[in-house]
């Protein structure tokens, strides 16, 4: 999970007692990371009573004071051929209502980074089986009024906000989409009015700009949840994030990705791999690596450029402290 040069922890020990149902023990500051002084609400070195539990891909669910909010959350999981090498456009989409129902708690905010299916699929069935608002881009918002879901459970956002919802901050960052080798990305397109109808298939979801967010939670921790590996340094300089959840690119068409992205963020003091999933295999199966990423690769950047940073390899459903 760590780097010889960092203090050690058992993952095997974490996860066996996050499986008891006991959070894991919050993880402090590693040493030799930037000292920087922090942004107004980040962490002041109270424990913190957040828990973070990766829900694959780019998702997470955080709980709190009796309070959860969502992030990605994609849980049905359904099969297109992706990793296979006979990708389906046409693939219907599907969500699994029992098991999404069964993770997500009683959520009163959904963040979406894009709208592509592998982040949005199982949001329009959240806003309809709960309470939660749901934070998003344009194209988020009139994919969510063609699902039938009320305009005043949504809130459209661009990046740049500071949305306070009382207990929690959210800083909605302009972001950009990961990139493939040949420096483009998949299925991009924004939308300007509702579509002409429902959503049947995951042609139907166009990416609609990409988002980053800030979340924290009362005296902290700040959490940095990437939706994409690709990012705009300019919008997210200075937000210097206490863990960074930081998506995991498939190729090496961002110049120094990993570098640039954690001398953006001040260096943060855990750095967590997402989207570096089979996000087609049941959550059950817990997580076998894409074969088109280099994670151990991903890692040793990290530790290159961050020495005093941990890097965390998270498990499905388990929670963290951080």
């Amino acid at each position: 999970m760590n780097d010889e040069k960092t203090p050690r922890f058992n993952r095997r020990l974490l996860f066996r007692g996050a499986a008891a149902g006991a959070a894991v023990p919050m993880l402090s500051a590693a040493p030799g990371a930037a000292t920087t002084p922090r942004r107004p609400g980040s962490r002041t070195g109270k424990a913190s009573g957040a828990e973070f539990r990766w829900l694959g891909t780019t998702g997470w669910r955080i709980d709190f004071d009796g309070r959860t909010v969502l992030s990605d959350p994609y849980l049905t999981r359904f099969k297109t051929g992706l990793f296979e090498g006979s990708f389906n456009a046409r693939t219907e989409l599907e969500t699994d209502e029992a098991l999404v129902g069964e993770h997500i708690g009683r959520p009163e905010l959904v963040l979406v980074s894009h709208s592509h299916w592998d982040h949005f699929n199982d949001v329009p069935f959240i806003a309809r089986s709960t309470e939660a608002r749901i934070v998003g881009t344009e194209t988020t918002y009139h994919l969510l009024r063609a699902f039938g879901i009320d305009a005043n459970r949504m809130i459209v956002v661009k990046g740049g906000e500071v949305l306070d919802f009382g207990g929690y901050v959210v800083e909605v960052v302009s972001s950009r989409h990961s990139r493939n080798k040949a420096q483009s990305y998949f299925a991009p397109g924004t939308l300007n009015a509702p579509p002409a109808a429902r959503p049947e298939t995951i042609s139907d979801l166009p990416e609609g700009d990409t988002l980053a967010f800030q979340v924290t939670v009362g005296d902290g921790p700040s959490a940095f949840l990437m939706g994409a590996s690709d990012f705009s340094a300019r919008d997210a300089e200075g937000l210097r994030p206490d863990v960074a959840m930081v998506a995991v690119p498939n190729s090496v068409s961002t110049h120094r990705y990993v570098p640039r992205l954690l001398k953006t963020l001040g260096y943060p003091g855990t750095v967590v791999p997402v989207h570096w999933d089979v996000f087609e295999n049941p959550l059950k199966d817990g997580p076998q690596e894409d074969p088109t990423m280099d994670l151990a690769g991903f890692r040793d950047q990290v530790r290159a450029a961050a020495p005093g940073t941990r890097i965390l390899l998270p498990d499905y459903l388990t929670p963290y402290r951080f």
